[in-house]
């Protein structure tokens, strides 16, 4: 959150900053979203998807793995998340033991520290600068 902070001030002194630290696009939704939003509202898709994701996505995700990489993985082996934390969320539990050290890009997400300590692990910061 410092890195944020820091970011807006900048920001304010007439600086020209890339937020790349709050995962929030700097432009407007694009229409066709929005547009297929409002139809999805129309139809009725008012409710949670199943966990693991649409049938039909996890299905056209196993068909472009096959189409652009040649490599044959079955819908039921994938698993749509609501985004990069839960992916990440996800993949720590089956990863990380009781104990282990897993370096982390600092600055960084703070959350996924959090992440790799829920499942007993010790996150590592590992600095990162411009040079």
């Amino acid at each position: 959150m410092e890195l944020l902070a820091r970011a807006r001030e900048l920001e304010a002194q007439g600086r020209s900053i890339v937020h790349m630290e709050i995962g929030e696009p700097d432009f407007p939704t694009p229409a066709p979203i929005c547009e297929a939003g409002i139809a999805a509202l129309r139809r009725g898709e008012l409710f949670y998807t199943p966990a693991l994701g649409l049938p039909a996505l996890r299905q056209a995700i196993a068909d472009f793995y096959r189409t652009r990489y040649r490599v044959e993985v079955p819908p039921s082996r994938i698993i749509v998340t609501t985004g990069s934390s839960a992916a990440l969320m996800l993949a720590i539990c089956v990863l990380v033991d009781p104990g282990d050290e897993v370096l982390m890009a600092d600055p960084g997400y703070p959350c996924n520290r959090n992440f790799v300590r829920v499942m007993g692990g010790e996150p590592v910061a590992l600095a990162v600068d411009a040079a």
